[in-house]
């Protein structure tokens, strides 16, 4: 998910995130309670949305890319 830069700050990609995050807790795709994302080490702004979210860097990384996690409760 990418908000235009123009965009961003205004709080649509934390809306939006928050409605990933609760269909997630639905558990749509199964027993799971774990949620894992990656993003650029240089994205500062949306590893800032993500760690407010609950994630934590789980210090995998690939490249340029690092895993943050995070363990969500049903709904």
């Amino acid at each position: 998910m990418m908000i235009d830069e123009k965009e961003q700050g205004k709080g649509y990609g934390s809306e939006a995130f928050d409605r990933v995050i609760e269909f997630i807790r639905t558990k749509p795709f199964g027993d799971s309670d774990r949620v894992v994302l990656t993003c650029n080490k240089d994205n500062t702004g949306a590893m800032k949305l993500y760690e407010s979210k609950g994630f934590s860097a789980s210090g995998n990384e690939d490249g340029e890319e690092i895993e943050m996690v995070m363990t969500v409760d049903q709904a």
